[in-house]
């Protein structure tokens, strides 16, 4: 992409957008963790765990949609709107999941001492 501002369109699909004009980085070509093959296997687990829980919170809405005799069908999903509650349910699992999926790149990479 050339270097300068990106245009955002402000109306996508006859719905507003919330995007703003930006600059685009170059960190797609940076190399974060000593090795671009491991910086692409941590984007690739990212993505990964994003989809995974959106996949999730669409489980959810049509368990919660068929609890209500409602079709799960794509717009009923879509168009549904969580509780304040659900909502704060839905971040604490969100976290748990991220802890518990992302949690080992917390840990230490010192060498255990042996002997």
């Amino acid at each position: 992409m050339p270097a300068g501002k990106t245009k955002v369109d402000p109306v996508v699909d006859n719905h507003a957008t919330y995007a703003t004009d930006y600059f685009k980085a170059d960190t797609d070509q940076q190399v974060w963790l000593d090795s671009p093959h491991i910086d692409n296997l941590v984007t690739v687990a990212l993505a990964l765990g994003g989809e995974v829980w959106a996949t999730r919170q669409r489980q959810i809405i049509a368990e919660k949609l068929a609890e209500k005799k409602i079709a799960a069908t794509t717009a009923n999903i879509e168009a549904y709107r969580p509780s304040p509650e659900e909502e704060k349910v839905w971040e604490a699992q969100r976290q748990e999941m991220a802890l518990r999926v992302y949690g080992t790149l917390t840990r230490s990479l010192k060498p255990l001492k042996t002997g």
